[in-house]
């Protein structure tokens, strides 16, 4: 759950130095259960898009 929390995070702290022109809608999920939806200010949603595996667990972060 640390990760999760550290990946969105860091992706807050990105849209925040980036141009603040849209809002992203994102879904963090681990082994493909939904953990946590956000919306995030960026210019562009496809790069907010994260995928990680760590033991084994998938954990992914979705923009659109």
């Amino acid at each position: 759950m640390k990760k999760v929390l550290t990946v969105v995070a860091i992706v807050a702290v990105l849209a925040c130095l980036g141009g603040c022109k849209k809002k992203c809608n994102c879904v963090t999920t681990m082994n493909g259960q939904v953990v946590q939806t956000t919306t995030v200010e960026s210019t562009n949603c496809a790069k907010l898009n994260v995928s990680q595996n760590v033991g084994g667990m998938v954990q992914e972060m979705k923009c659109d």
